[in-house]
């Protein structure tokens, strides 16, 4: 399980998200699923056209009770995309943030498999956030920001406080920045794992793997390398 957040704004957390994974290795019986976990309510069921049911809400009660495969939970419960699983939250914050609230830990638990690999969109993730669960049940959480100094200095105190929490947090630039890793790492306290492209046109589905999104594309290829084959250091 790796979740993706932000401190806020609009950095591209849920456009991360999808494209890891899009890109994320399996092979076999093994299934790549997107749950969306935003407190602030989904969006990816109607922008990819997919609706919200099934989604996390079914996939939540139906956990309660499973006893086989996580890969069939993730199957029965999600929509099927280009090679992945969507489980789509409900549009409404309010009943994500209750479904969240009471289900997360379990259904954390009720994930756990190596027939599965869940991508998880937590939106803007406090330590307050009912999509906590799913932040410290992850091997790495991985916030996304902008590189400019103001979206930068809300990225510290973050840092700082999710790995009190126990979580393994690594940091993603979206965007140019005047600084390097290494400089941005040292200010955050966290590894810089990658400095994506920021690009303006609309993501399409046609339109990822191409034009203006190429670069990003490759970029995101390579950090989904990097997650599947660097074990998370455990923070003391």
């Amino acid at each position: 399980m790796i979740t993706i957040a932000s401190t806020g704004g609009a950095p591209g957390a849920t456009t991360l998200a999808m494209g890891l994974a899009a890109v994320w290795p399996s092979g076999g019986d093994t299934v790549t699923a997107l749950i969306e976990a935003d407190p602030d309510g989904g969006r990816m069921g109607a922008e990819l056209g997919v609706g919200v049911e099934p989604g996390l809400v079914s996939l939540s009660l139906a956990a309660r009770a499973a006893d086989g495969r996580v890969a069939d939970l993730i199957v029965e419960h999600g929509a099927e995309m280009s090679g992945w699983w969507l489980v789509p939250a409900p549009p409404s914050c309010e009943q994500t943030v209750s479904v969240l609230a009471r289900s997360a830990a379990s259904l954390c638990r009720s994930l756990d498999g190596e027939d599965v690999c869940c991508i998880v969109d937590a939106g803007r993730l406090t330590t307050r956030s009912p999509a906590m669960p799913f932040a410290v049940h992850s091997e790495r959480v991985l916030i996304v920001t902008p590189g400019d100094f103001a979206a930068l200095a809300t990225v510290p105190s973050r840092v700082s406080s999710l790995l009190t929490a126990g979580c393994d947090v690594d940091v993603v630039v979206a965007g140019s920045t005047p600084w390097t890793t290494s400089d941005i790492a040292a200010f955050v306290g966290s590894d810089v794992l990658a400095i994506l492209p920021r690009v303006r046109a609309r993501l399409g589905a046609r339109s990822m793997r191409g034009g203006e999104w190429s670069r990003w594309w490759s970029a995101v290829r390579n950090l989904a390398g990097t997650l599947y084959s660097t074990p998370a250091v455990v923070q003391q």
